[in-house]
């Protein structure tokens, strides 16, 4: 690259705008610190760099985002998938995030990168309803371009690809949550287990056995990261049976001594690892013939009650993938949409008051392959203006900027001459 050439009507280098995004997009650097860099870099290399505002850098994420988008014709060229899932709200609003994929790149068995998919939609509502979903979708791409769509299975999203007539692939981690759930959320010695793993918690994190206290579990997904609690409780029961704990602690965790208890903590841990072997392959390779007989032999090994009903819901799940699959190789996991979500709210941590503002744009910023197709042809071809009118399309007043407004109404009112 030449690191003079520069986008027409701009003053700065195509490689500083090119590192600048990508300290904030990839590195993690917050749009003050990608500034700040540049600065010690003068400093310590003894460079002469110009250096750009935390607000240019901002401006330049917001373009190389917009410039990801595509029209309708673009997605005529081929089949495409499509990954969708919303955010958890902030303050009133939330963010609706539609990701697409070429079909091809699905059938090619690989864990997608965010280099494989485009945005589609990134939008914000109040609420999500299946009509409005359905809408947004239609907007955006034909419906006979569209393969399949995958998601966690969320109820509004589920009744949007209803009234589009698509087929829905329900993502392997949220459907496992599922089947764990029903097994497991009446089972009286899980109920038990669990709640001895809680007060264990609650009153002995700050005593003298603080040690032996278990991992916090988060409320949201408790059914899809069970498997520390359970390895907690093999390791426990292994320190009390070699006898290499206090007497303290030897009688918080005596629940753990009776037999019942015991075997269901150890059958459930060899459970949760094969159903985590059973995700990784069907991350891995996606969902073929291959990796049904590989996850087959997986759960073959799988023993007792308990696993009979999980492989018997897991069995009328794989069903439904093979009818959709008709031997071809298809992507089962909304990871990438969820990983995309997850990187705009570590980029928005310290701005949470602001609500969802067109800071979401880092997000389509980072996939498609933006990190390489940042040319002077997107700096020159997306204004200000457009960004402007992307806000206007796509993001509603902000939560910080409602605060506002609301606070100069009252001051308006309060402070009126009679």
């Amino acid at each position: 690259m030449n690191c003079d050439e520069r986008p027409k009507n701009h003053s700065f280098s195509l490689a500083i705008i090119q590192l600048s995004i990508a300290l904030v997009t990839t590195a993690g650097v917050s749009f003050r610190g990608a500034s700040k860099i540049f600065i010690f870099v003068n400093l310590y290399l003894d460079l002469n760099l110009k250096i750009p505002t935390h607000a240019t850098v901002l401006n330049w994420t917001k373009k190389q985002g917009v410039s990801q988008f595509r029209d309708k014709e673009f997605y005529k060229k081929e089949k495409w998938v499509l990954i969708l899932d919303e955010s958890i709200q902030f303050g009133n609003k939330k963010l609706l995030l539609v990701l697409s994929v070429p079909e091809n790149r699905c059938e090619q068995g690989k864990v997608l990168s965010y280099k494989d998919v485009r945005p589609l939609a990134l939008k914000v509502s109040s609420s999500w309803k299946s009509n409005d979903i359905a809408i947004e979708i239609e907007q955006q791409i034909d419906m006979e371009q569209i393969a399949y769509c995958v998601s966690d299975g969320g109820s509004n999203l589920v009744a949007a690809f209803k009234l589009l007539n698509l087929t829905h692939v329900y993502d392997i981690n949220h459907k496992i949550s599922l089947i764990i759930r029903s097994v497991f959320e009446k089972n009286s010695l899980f109920k038990k287990y669990t709640k001895a793993l809680a007060l264990l918690r609650t009153k002995k994190s700050l005593s003298n056995i603080s040690r032996i206290v278990p991992v916090n579990q988060r409320i949201m997904s408790r059914y899809m990261n069970l498997t520390p609690l359970f390895e907690w409780g093999i390791t426990m029961t292994m320190l009390l049976e070699q006898n290499k704990l206090t007497e303290d602690e030897k009688t918080a965790l005596s629940f753990l001594l009776n037999s019942n208890m015991k075997k269901f903590v150890f059958d459930t841990y060899h459970i949760l690892t094969a159903l985590n072997s059973v995700q990784e392959i069907m991350k891995i390779n996606g969902f073929n013939e291959i990796s049904l007989n590989e996850v087959t032999s997986v759960l073959s090994k799988m023993k007792g009650g308990n696993s009979s009903k999980i492989k018997k819901n897991l069995k009328e799940y794989f069903s439904e993938l093979t009818s959709t699959a008709k031997g071809k190789t298809i992507c089962c996991s909304s990871d990438i949409v969820e990983s995309c979500l997850g990187k705009h709210k570590e980029i928005v941590k310290g701005n949470k008051s602001i609500g969802i503002s067109d800071l979401c744009l880092c997000i389509a910023a980072v996939i498609g392959g933006a990190s390489s197709e940042i040319t002077t042809e997107t700096f020159e071809t997306v204004s200000i203006k457009d960004l402007k009118e992307w806000k206007e399309k796509n993001i509603s007043k902000t939560l910080f900027a409602e605060k506002i407004e609301l606070k100069k109404n009252i001051e308006r009112k309060y402070y009126k001459k009679e």
